[in-house]
């Protein structure tokens, strides 16, 4: 960077001072590096400039102001960057998002579509059951009554009716010769 040396600003209340003569002799010169030099190793003491001259201060200021330039400008173009890279991950997975969405949407519809059958298979389910039971509760007084009537049946009766019908039978079967 390129620092204006030349530039030297007043107060307005004092008049400027006037230009310094050029001198051209060794040991101004020799003066004049050792002003510099002095400056230059003069920097911060105690938190203040001290033995700095108008002109000097004036060129820490712009070389501070030089910086402070370079580093919004780095700032800056961070920033750039970052909303960059945001816009670019917002660009690719905003759609990813936005096709998870519509799968998961489409996916509760069907189950909502399901879960409507499963009802319906349910109530189904119920008017067999209700039918069963109608079905189970009229078998069971008709089973009821014929197995009174089994029981009423006379065994000892039936069998003396069995002796009988073997003994007619076997003398049917000798009258006929077998």
């Amino acid at each position: 960077m390129e620092e204006n040396n030349n530039l030297e600003m007043t107060p307005a209340t004092e008049p400027a001072p006037a230009p310094a003569p050029v001198a051209t002799s060794a040991p101004v010169a020799e003066e004049a590096k050792a002003a510099v030099a002095a400056v230059a190793e003069n920097k911060i003491k105690k938190g203040k400039y001290t033995e700095y001259t108008e002109h000097d201060l004036l060129v820490e200021l712009i070389t501070y102001q030089k910086k402070e330039a370079k580093r919004s400008g780095v700032i800056a173009f961070a920033m750039v960057a970052i909303a960059l890279v945001f816009a670019a991950c917002a660009a690719i997975v905003v759609p990813e998002i936005v096709d998870t969405l519509n799968v998961a949407q489409t996916t509760m519809e069907e189950a909502n579509s399901l879960i409507g059958q499963i009802d319906t298979s349910l109530d189904n389910v119920n008017n067999v059951i209700s039918d069963v039971d109608t079905m189970i509760e009229d078998n069971t007084e008709a089973l009821e009554e014929a197995i009174s009537k089994i029981g009423d049946i006379d065994i000892d009766g039936l069998n003396e009716s069995i002796s009988d019908l073997n003994k007619v039978v076997s003398s049917l079967g000798k009258f006929f010769g077998q």
